[in-house]
């Protein structure tokens, strides 16, 4: 299914569906169907994220899956349970594992649907500018679909994802600057050369793979949670989910209570917890951003007025962690519950603790944490590993007890 046309997040100006970035106004478009009768039947019998191809812009023909969406919704038993191991209490605490995807992220999601829309509409040159794991995402599907990928990766950009990417057959560079600076030169070439930005809500289609996430939780529960906490940067992933809940009261399948969006940050870059707790409509770009989080370093977002409000009209709230919080949120996910996740995915459950202190989610909510990415081994801290020799060295290290004779 087509779009019937894009409409601007800002003016609510109609454009037809072509290979379009934004409104002429400078804000972000998105998606509207035509949709008559669909019904949750007409949903497909599949895994991954195409089960919701009714509701997303490709044509069947156009979809070439590499297994991306359908991932896990686990329920933790250790951590929220009010045991003194993580002394932490809710009703119900879920994980939606996006480390499961393919390149280990939820920006599959985003890619699987941007990239082939953009070769539909003509592109076949495409760009993303990226502070971490987008790079790699994108390198995959434009290889999937054939397009030359090009990625403007940040200065301080990890050095295994630009690898990532260059696997994938990407054309890789670094800027001198951060993020901002990678969008800033890619939005340049794209109205100067043939290439074809796919930059955060640059284009209308990653976001309509974002929002399958929202459409996954609500059928794994068969309802809402009252909480379901982001970690953002860029945002795509919250304006995903919020656009799927207008099309879901839409579509008439869901007209129960919201769930309330909470927005993690970093400490060392927070413009979205900043100007929501000054009540503004959006957010001034962060000096300095600082966090080792790579997906959390982004300074400034063209989604900063959407998130804001999809914040507002869930009631919902935002909160910046430490990195340090986040090296001993991704810890305990991987010794108590068995779950790898990266800083930005831990960061959920550091915000769930600050929620919680702050009497903002209560022993009687039911959350879902969502874990954006795999870890990369990076949230493990330096350790010596022992050399031995013989299965006493083992026994004597480890503190073994001998079977009795």
């Amino acid at each position: 299914m087509r779009p019937a046309f894009l409409e601007c997040t800002a003016c609510s100006k109609h454009h037809p569906v072509r290979l379009l970035n934004t409104c002429d106004c400078g804000s972000p478009l998105f998606a509207r169907y035509d949709w008559k009768e669909i019904r949750t039947e007409d949903l497909l019998p599949r895994k991954d994220l195409w089960r919701y191809a009714p509701l997303l812009p490709l044509e069947p023909s156009e979809i070439r899956s590499r297994g991306e969406g359908g991932t896990p919704l686990h329920r933790l038993g250790r951590i929220g349970s009010g045991g003194r191991v993580a002394r932490l209490k809710v009703d119900a605490l879920y994980v939606k594992d996006e480390g499961l995807n393919p390149t280990r992220t939820f920006k599959a999601r985003g890619m699987a649907v941007a990239v082939p829309m953009a070769c539909a509409l003509g592109a076949t040159t495409l760009a993303v500018p990226t502070a971490g794991n987008a790079g790699a995402a994108f390198a995959a599907y434009a290889a999937t679909y054939g397009a030359r990928a090009i990625v403007l990766m940040a200065s301080d950009g990890p050095t295994h994802q630009a690898r990532d990417a260059l696997a994938f057959g990407a054309e890789v560079v670094r800027v001198d600057e951060n993020i901002t600076d990678a969008a800033r030169i890619v939005a340049e070439l794209s109205t100067a050369t043939e290439l074809f930005s796919i930059a955060t809500l640059r284009e209308p289609y990653r976001v309509e793979g974002k929002k399958t996430m929202l459409l996954e939780i609500w059928e794994a529960l068969g309802g809402m949670p009252d909480w379901i906490l982001f970690p953002t940067g860029g945002g795509t992933g919250i304006v995903g989910m919020w656009k799927a809940l207008h099309e879901l009261r839409d579509l008439g399948w869901y007209d129960d209570t919201w769930p309330r969006f909470g927005v993690v940050q970093a400490e060392g870059c927070a413009p979205l917890v900043k100007a929501w707790k000054a009540g503004r409509e959006t957010a001034d770009p962060w000096p300095k951003p600082r966090t080792e989080a790579a997906g959390l370093r982004v300074p400034e977002t063209l989604a900063d007025r959407i998130v804001l409000r999809a914040i507002r009209e869930t009631r919902g709230a935002a909160v910046a962690v430490t990195d340090e919080a986040m090296k001993v949120a991704a810890l305990n996910l991987a010794v108590l519950e068995g779950i790898s996740a990266c800083l930005e995915g831990a960061a959920t459950l550091a915000g769930l603790r600050r929620f919680c202190d702050e009497g903002t989610i209560t022993p009687e909510d039911r959350v879902v944490l969502v874990n954006t990415g795999a870890s990369d081994g990076g949230t493990v801290p330096p350790v010596k590993i022992p050399e031995v020799r013989t299965a006493r060295q083992v026994q004597t290290y480890l503190g073994l007890t001998s079977r009795a004779s």
